[in-house]
Order: structure tokens, then C-alpha cells, then sequence
């Protein structure tokens, strides 16, 4: 993994949302100077300290659940669940605690003339999906459904909200995503949450209802097997560096069909 040059912001504020969030307060100049672009889903990498006193240097991306108008100031949402770097440092944050923060990013890319949008996740994906919400035009048809135990008390109204049970065998964000009604007109669909049920949900979109790559978005915010991933991935970095190569070679400028040829040729090899 490639270690990350992080500037640091301060913890002004903790709380404690539920079992499954704590939200904390962040405030430095150095989230000014990544250059927020005030897209819903921004994320950023942040560089928790470690138990032993140590920060981690590869970093976690984590969306912003609010950001103030100064850009010096914002949100961040925590799952707290077992183990992890975030979570560990959630369950015992302080007010006063020092973070890094190294780069930002966002995904969602919704089309100016959508009447309306889809937004399906998980726990992970909450954060993003509440600001989407918070942030959306007034009069934008909005459906949202959430694999989770509840719907959070403070998620933003102006939106239909369905909750699907978590299951104990594993996401069901594909199969939710697959018996989506989808309505007349020109619109969108988000889907964030586990990788492989991200993935799945991908190709549905793409392959199955084929929907051009403009009118929808899907974000892997986690893996289930993120410690055996990370293990293969550190054994085969440079079959991974080739075969994004090789696919980005021939998918012609095409995003999307390169993603399809770099996952196919990971899952050849028993990589993915």
C-alpha cells in the first residue's frame, strides 16, 4: 500500500449516534487545502491514531457528512464495527485528538437533467447517501433504500425511505439493486456498500438493464474478506498493475468497459 503525506486537523467534537455511528467534529486548515469541490459523496483520507500512540500512515477514506462554508470544518460519520483501524479509534475518541488528512475525492455524478434518483446502500454508505439527500434540488423524485437494522433519527427528509434487514450471510445490495422498479425519464442510481455486492450490482446495471454509464454510480466502500484481499493484493501487485494496464489499453476511453476487462482478468486468476 502507498503511504500517504498527511496534514494534520484537530477533533473539536465526539458524539455518540447510535450502536453503529459516532459522528466527530474536524477542523483545520489542511481540509481547506485539498481543495473541497462540495460534491455529496466527498471523501477524504483520513490517518487515524493508532492504540500505540503511532498515526496510521496508509490512511481511510471517509466521506463527509457536512462540511462548513469555510471549508475548515466538517463531519465525519464512523462505523463502529469490529475491528478495523476507524472503528478502533472511534470507540475512543477524544475531543483534542489529532488526525491526518491526505487527499479527497467524489464519485457521484448525477446527470443536470434527471428527474429523479435511486440511492441504495448499507451502513457504510449512510454518510454519503444523507448528504445526497440534505443536498439534492427541491422537486428531485428520491427513493431511498438502506440495508441496515435502522434508519438512522436525524437521515433528511424530502425522500422515500425503504429499509431492507441486514442478513448474517452477507450483503443483499445486488439482489435489492436487481428488483429495483426503475421510472420513465431520464434519471440516476447510487449504489455504495460491500465490494463484491457492489460489483454485482455493477454489472447488473450495465450488462442487465443496460443503462448507460451516465446514469448510474457504484462505489465498493468496504470488502467482507478485506484482510484476505489485502494479503493477495500485496502478493500479486504487479499482476494487479497489468492487468489495469492491460485493460485500460483496450477499453478505448471507455471507463466502463475497462473496468469490465481489468475485473474479468483478475477474476481469471483467482484475484478478485
Amino acid at each position: 500500500m502507498v503511504q500517504e503525506t498527511a496534514a494534520a486537523v484537530r477533533v473539536t467534537d465526539v458524539r455518540r449516534l447510535s450502536e453503529t455511528f459516532v459522528r466527530a467534529e474536524v477542523e483545520g486548515g489542511a481540509l481547506a487545502e485539498l481543495g473541497l469541490t462540495g460534491a455529496p459523496d466527498e471523501a477524504c483520507v483520513f490517518h487515524f491514531p493508532l492504540p500505540d500512540g503511532g498515526r496510521d500512515d496508509h490512511g481511510r477514506w471517509y466521506t463527509l457528512r457536512e462540511v462548513d462554508p469555510s471549508g475548515e470544518r466538517a463531519l465525519i460519520d464512523v462505523v463502529c464495527h469490529p475491528g478495523g483501524v476507524g472503528a478502533s479509534w472511534a470507540r475512543r475518541a477524544r475531543v483534542g485528538d489529532e488526525l491526518g488528512v491526505s487527499r479527497s475525492h467524489f464519485w457521484f455524478k448525477r446527470p443536470a437533467d434527471a428527474r429523479w434518483q435511486i440511492l441504495v446502500g448499507d451502513a457504510a454508505a449512510l454518510p454519503a447517501l444523507a448528504r445526497i439527500v440534505a443536498e439534492s434540488p427541491p422537486g428531485l423524485a428520491t427513493r431511498v433504500v438502506l440495508e441496515v437494522d435502522e434508519v438512522p433519527a436525524d437521515f433528511p427528509g424530502g425522500a422515500r425511505v425503504h429499509r431492507e434487514p441486514v442478513s448474517e450471510t452477507g450483503s443483499r445490495l445486488a439482489e435489492i439493486v436487481a428488483g429495483l422498479e426503475l421510472p420513465e425519464g431520464p434519471g440516476y442510481v447510487y449504489v455504495g456498500g460491500e465490494a463484491a455486492a457492489t460489483r454485482a450490482a455493477r454489472k447488473h446495471l450495465r450488462h442487465e438493464r443496460g443503462l448507460p454509464a451516465s446514469a448510474y454510480g457504484v462505489l465498493g466502500y468496504w470488502r467482507r474478506d478485506a484482510d484476505t484481499f489485502r494479503r493477495t493484493w500485496e502478493a500479486n501487485q504487479d499482476r494487479f498493475a497489468r492487468a489495469w494496464a492491460e485493460a485500460e489499453a483496450a477499453g478505448g476511453g471507455d471507463d466502463e468497459r475497462q473496468l469490465d476487462l481489468y475485473e474479468a482478468s483478475l477474476s481469471r486468476d483467482g484475484l478478485l
